[in-house]
């Protein structure tokens, strides 16, 4: 310690010095502060004509905001007890879009393949409405939408009160870890749907939904109870 301060005490100025010292300090500091006065304006004006460069490229939304867009939830329940907890994503072409995006990006598919893809599912989408649906039962037994004997029924309706029944319900492959990968919301206790619904009623000209369609409603009932889900499409 001692040789240390003895180092230390050899390299400061001496005492008659020390002023000369304090002052070249002194004013080295308030020209870099001058200097720093004058730099900031300047900043400030390169900030602003960064800013004034013309619009800026629109983002594609992200893969995980549209799933949160075009995904609801409902629990049903009999009394106070839940029988039934369903979450459902439905498909539009903008989440579509969205999926195929991800998808091709992640499996780095050729532009040309993930353009043919794209406008596959599309072509789907226009002939069907489609759902993925996660269910959760507290009794396993319940959990039984892809059978043509469960104990639940599935309706789409729009705001007009025109009802759709499913053309078909599949239950997915619960080992896909792809799946749980688009889908977070799919977890290890629930089982998994794909419901296609038609895009007309019986008796309808128009598809459902439509340009003028305010609302769809997607309607889980049995003898348990029954929940809905609201997609608001527009004002």
């Amino acid at each position: 310690m001692g040789d240390f301060m003895k180092d230390i005490n050899v390299n400061l100025p001496r005492s008659s010095g020390r002023y000369d010292f304090l002052s070249s300090l002194s004013a080295s500091l308030r020209r870099q502060s001058f200097n720093c006065r004058l730099l900031l304006p300047l900043a400030a004006v390169v900030l602003f004509l960064a800013g004034c460069g013309g619009p800026k490229p629109v983002s594609e939304p992200l893969y995980f905001d549209m799933l949160s867009d075009w995904t609801r939830s409902v629990k049903v329940f009999d009394g106070l007890d839940a029988k039934v907890y369903m979450t459902a994503t439905y498909k539009d072409p903008a989440f579509i879009t969205s999926y195929i995006k991800r998808y091709s990006k992640a499996f780095k598919l050729e532009d040309s393949y993930a353009e043919a893809l794209l406008e596959r599912e599309l072509g789907e989408a226009e002939r069907y409405n489609e759902f993925f649906i996660s269910v959760y039962t507290p009794d396993d037994s319940w959990n039984d939408l892809a059978r043509q004997s469960s104990i639940w029924r599935l309706y789409l309706e729009d705001d007009t009160g025109a009802r759709l029944v499913p053309l078909s319900v599949s239950q997915v492959d619960k080992v896909d870890p792809l799946i749980r990968d688009f889908f977070p919301y799919y977890d290890m206790w629930a089982t998994a749907y794909r419901v296609k619904f038609p895009k007309y009623s019986e008796t309808g000209t128009e598809p459902i939904p439509n340009a003028s369609t305010k609302h769809i409603k997607l309607t889980v009932t049995g003898i348990m109870g029954e929940g809905t889900l609201e997609w608001r499409l527009k004002e």
